[in-house]
């Protein structure tokens, strides 16, 4: 049976997401009571009208803080002009996002002692959420005489099965932040004056080009990745390169479970998808118009921290991902991505379970997504 086709398949899903938005809304209006108890958490435990009272707590400060306003921007956007222009290529990605239902394809090595090379692959379709929201304002790393200004974007993904026995139950859910860093005057405000803060360089030194945009990511399984990079814009669309899923060592035995080396099979190249999905547009006279490239590694002076479970038995020592923000011909934003995750795996070496050996594993996953919000 043939997949359905993936535009009908967004309309749906599309249409069922704003829906949700809708309710959640009402759920959450100004007069709703969860934000009348946030605007009168000072308080509690004292009821809710006592509010007011504070003659009663000589503790309790002369200033209540507004708890009404977010930390992020409502809407997941952001009304300030400075901050959308300071955000720079990370602009673009403010909203909610979704892919279609098999839009996702995910190449998972997962160790197991009792298979033949002492690993399996759980290899599935996905489909998945994100969404990204401006901070209200820049987060300032002070040098003495200037400083590096990161203007910042949180983020939020779920991923979910796509198919079988577990459909729509969720595989995978990760928060973090992407930084687009810039050099400026120290304070830039009052407290600007000499002699407290040095003279300003003049000119500024140079953000570096090749470390601009920077990538913090928080995964449950106990890893904290600090990837850095770079970006990019020109017209039209991407060239999606080919990515190569299979172990670094182990011989042609490690090989098999992946299938024919071929571009054309997802096992081995998993950004396919990404290609497939352009092809789909193309066929339908749509084209892409401009992309934006965001790419960070850890290895441009990144790192990761595992947890000890994780160094010991798959540890990470290394991410990269590529987003590609492109707009389309026929006016929709759509966000393609590719991911690379090193796992380095401790394997039963032979029949012997008392030797180990250590062996690296690409884990990708490349995702094409619409914006909808």
């Amino acid at each position: 049976m043939s997949k359905p086709d993936p535009i009908a398949q967004l309309q749906v899903e599309v249409a069922q997401l704003q829906s949700a938005f809708e309710d959640l809304n009402k759920q959450c209006s100004p007069a709703s009571e969860h934000n009348a108890i946030l605007r009168c958490a000072t308080c509690i435990p004292q009821p809710l009208n006592n509010c007011t009272d504070k003659a009663t707590n000589p503790q309790q400060p002369h200033f209540i803080p507004d708890f009404n306003i977010p930390l992020i921007a409502a809407g997941g956007g952001d009304q300030k002009c400075d901050i959308l222009e300071k955000l720079g290529p990370l602009a673009g990605l403010i909203g909610t996002w979704v892919s279609t239902r098999y839009g996702g394809f995910n190449v998972m090595p997962i160790p197991q002692d009792n298979a033949p090379n002492g690993f399996i692959l759980k290899n599935i379709s996905y489909y998945e959420v994100m969404t990204f929201s401006a901070i209200q304002g820049k987060v300032a790393n002070r040098a003495g005489n200037y400083e590096q200004d990161a203007y910042t974007i949180f983020y939020s993904q779920r991923v979910f099965f796509a198919d079988g026995p577990q459909k729509d139950e969720l595989v995978h859910a990760e928060n973090g932040s992407w930084l687009h860093q810039v050099t400026a005057p120290q304070g830039q405000g009052t407290l600007n004056i000499a002699p407290w803060v040095p003279d300003t360089p003049d000119p500024l030194p140079q953000q570096e080009q090749n470390r601009t945009i920077v990538k913090q990511v928080s995964v449950p399984h106990g890893n904290s990745i600090l990837a850095i990079g770079h970006h990019d814009s020109f017209g039209g669309a991407p060239s999606i390169p080919v990515a190569n899923a299979l172990p670094t060592a182990g011989g042609n035995s490690f090989k098999i479970p992946y299938g024919v080396d071929i571009p054309e099979n997802p096992n081995v190249n998993p950004n396919i998808v990404l290609q497939v999905a352009l092809d789909s547009l193309y066929q339908q006279g749509i084209g892409v118009v401009e992309t934006t490239v965001l790419d960070v590694d850890t290895e441009t002076d990144g790192n990761i921290a595992n947890t000890p479970f994780m160094k010991a038995h798959a540890d990470v020592p290394r991410f990269k991902t590529t987003l590609w923000l492109e707009r389309l011909s026929n006016g929709l934003d759509m966000l393609q991505y590719t991911q690379d995750i090193t796992l380095d795996f401790s394997l039963i070496n032979g029949k012997d379970p008392g030797k180990r050996t250590r062996y690296k594993f690409p884990h990708i996953t490349a995702n094409t997504l619409f914006k909808v919000q």
